[in-house]
């Protein structure tokens, strides 16, 4: 209340006055005509009192900072700030779209540049955008920490030539053409080895895909050896070569024909020569051509003379039998009468005696089969029947198995037996029969072969019992259940098996030994008794996990590898691709040598060396400086000093 009625109270002058607060912490107060607003400075909002203001989190804004420039927004007290996210560094300050507002361009930090070592193994470092990773080399598969060997040979992932074999070696592999093939293994090509002295074949060579192979002229064969060649004998090696008589020649043969024949006009065969149609073959009559010969024939009742080509009057039985066939005999007249032995009739022709078919007549008197032959006959006996020994014209049945225990076998296999023994050849009948070998005794009653027992021999017998439910099978052979085995199925077993040494005790129970567990003794100790060696780490039973550089058990062997290019002058090959010189050489290799620096003059002489390569022979310079001389001794007469080696760079004092 005023003077003048009403007037407006200033809030803020007030608050700022008593000490009250209007507005909260951080709010502008402004008055109003009967009241008065609070508002917020830039960054802040408002809460929802009216009164207080909240910071503004810019961050949650997309365009806050810039992501694709590396950026990473950081909130602060009423404003914001922009920092390089983890894998970037700051390069500078950036303004975007006209406006710089702290924004920050930030380059990619490599990794696989800044620090060594970052891949272990076989593991190749990739740099990728703010961070890195470990990629196998070429040749290996794995996650980039764990690679192991890819065996491109089994894969398929090789380009070797099909006519190559491939060959896999850590981290790659090898092409090597096959026998026969030249080339670098991707591509291999045949190699004509006839092109190169016949490929020492005798005679043909022929060429064929990675090998060649020797050939023989007709008439030659092929050695052991697989390159010479041998005559064939055709006369030997064949039967179709010649007809009669066969000679062999070099590579070929040659045929010729027994008397009475000649030679085909093919070489091989023989033509029978009829001797008849030259001069009636010399018969004085009739002429019969035959193979390889002929013969001469007289008409009745003359005969042959001893030339066998004319024909004479028969007056006597000394001239060819009087022509008779068996018994030549002169009648009272004087004239030659002829006979046939019995079994035999005389023919028509009063000469030629012919056979006498004794089963055609009579049967032969045989009681079954009756087989005639010249001169007389046989008999036999149908399928199932032998002939009776005491009268082979008689048959008798035979029975298979014979007849036992009295029975008489009176059919083919057909046994007549006596009761009690109705088996085969009337033996005793087992039912069920005798098994395992055994014999059938009796009615029902069968002897066992050892080991087996029961009706029909069928139960096992085993001297030690079958324990733990096992069941006899066989002798001596018991079948265990599953959980034990044994002879007599007293062991028990564990499945999976115990491993490590571990013993199974019972069934599925195993004892484990030298520390280790587990239910099959597979969990392995952390124990080394020795300490590990070189910095490795204990990580199992007397076994240590190794840093780079060492391997063995307890790590105790430096793992070398081949310097590459290799030391020179007998260096050794240390880490990192390294050589450790010896006293004498330097360089990167070793490949320099340098000459120790004279010290003291020991000794002097003058002598004739033997040559050899080459040494190195120190020399007072220019300055005072001591050089280093390469110096070849050859036959050469030199004088020879012997010196005390040492380092020194200063000549030696000339007064010495």
């Amino acid at each position: 209340m005023s003077a003048d009625g009403c007037e407006d109270v200033d809030e803020c002058v007030l608050a700022a006055v008593t000490g009250l607060q209007a507005c909260g912490s951080g709010a502008e107060c402004k008055n109003t005509p009967g009241s008065f607003t609070c508002s917020c400075p830039a960054g802040f909002v408002l809460a929802l009192d009216g009164h207080s203001c909240v910071d503004i989190d810019e961050c949650n804004f997309e365009e806050s900072c810039r992501r694709e420039l590396g950026n990473v927004c950081v909130n602060t007290e009423g404003s914001y700030t922009c920092v390089c996210q983890a894998g970037f560094r700051e390069e500078r300050a950036a303004c975007v779209g006209g406006l710089c507002r702290g924004f920050l361009i930030c380059e990619d930090v490599d990794e696989c540049v800044e620090e060594q070592r970052v891949c272990v193994g076989r593991g190749e470092c990739e740099n990728t955008l703010g961070s890195y990773r470990c990629v196998c080399q070429r040749g290996y598969r794995g996650n980039g920490t764990h690679c192991t060997d890819i065996n491109e040979c089994l894969t398929g992932d090789h380009g070797c030539d099909v006519n190559a074999r491939c060959g896999n070696v850590m981290g790659s592999y090898f092409c090597q053409c096959h026998q026969g093939y030249s080339g670098d293994g991707h591509s291999c090509y045949d190699v004509d080895e006839c092109a190169q002295d016949n490929g020492l074949c005798e005679h043909d060579c022929t060429n064929q895909p990675g090998t060649y192979s020797c050939r023989c002229n007709t008439g030659y064969t092929i050695t052991a050896d697989g390159h010479n060649c041998t005559d064939v004998d055709e006369c030997v090696s064949r039967n179709d070569t010649c007809e009669q008589t066969c000679r062999n020649t070099l590579g070929s043969f040659l045929c010729s024909c027994r008397r009475g024949y000649q030679l085909h006009i093919d070489g091989r065969s023989c033509v029978d020569i009829d001797e008849c149609k030259l001069q009636n073959g010399g018969c004085s009559h009739e002429c019969t051509n035959t193979a390889g010969g002929h013969t001469c024939h007289c008409p009745f009742p003359l005969l042959l003379d001893q030339r066998n080509s004319s024909c004479v009057n028969v007056t006597s039985c000394a001239l060819r039998n009087g022509g008779c066939d068996h018994i030549c005999s002169l009648g009272a007249e004087g004239g030659v009468h002829c006979s046939c032995r019995a079994g035999w009739e005389l023919n028509a022709d009063h000469r030629t005696c012919d056979d006498v078919d004794e089963c055609v007549s009579f049967s032969g008197g045989c009681e079954q089969v009756c087989v005639n032959h010249a001169g007389g006959f046989n008999c036999s006996c149908l399928s199932g029947f032998e002939s009776r020994k005491d009268d082979p014209t008689k048959c008798q049945p035979v029975c298979e198995p014979v007849c036992q225990n009295s029975g008489v076998c009176v059919a083919p296999n057909t046994c007549d037996c006596p009761a009690g023994y109705p088996g085969p050849g009337c033996s005793a009948m087992c039912s069920p029969p005798c098994a395992h070998g055994g014999s059938c005794m009796r009615w029902n009653v069968c002897l066992c072969p050892p080991g087996w027992t029961g009706d029909g021999c069928h139960t096992a017998v085993c001297e030690l019992p079958c324990g733990n439910g096992g069941r006899c099978v066989a002798p001596n052979t018991c079948q265990c259940p599953s959980d034990y085995s044994g002879p007599q199925c007293l062991t028990p077993l564990c499945s999976p098996p115990c491993v490590n040494g571990g013993r199974c005790v019972d069934i599925n129970t195993c004892s484990c030994a030298d520390g280790w567990t587990g239910a099959r003794c597979q969990i392995e100790p952390v124990r080394c008794v020795s300490a590990c060696k070189n910095g490795g780490v204990c990580v199992g039973l007397n076994r240590c996990q190794c840093v780079d550089g060492f391997s063995g058990n307890l790590c105790e062997t430096a793992v070398t590898t081949p310097c590459v290019p290799p030391c020179q002058h007998g260096a050794a090959c240390g880490p990192l691709n390294t050589c450790v010189c010896p006293t004498g050489t330097s360089g990167i290799r070793c490949e320099k040598l340098t000459c120790p620096v004279v010290t003291t003059v020991v000794s002097m002489a003058r002598a004739v060396r033997k040559g050899f390569r080459e040494s190195y022979v120190d020399r007072c310079g220019p300055l005072g400086v001591q050089l280093c001389t390469k110096y070849r001794i050859n036959q050469a007469r030199v004088y020879l000093q012997a010196y005390r080696v040492g380092y020194k760079i200063q000549c030696p004092d000339k007064t010495r």
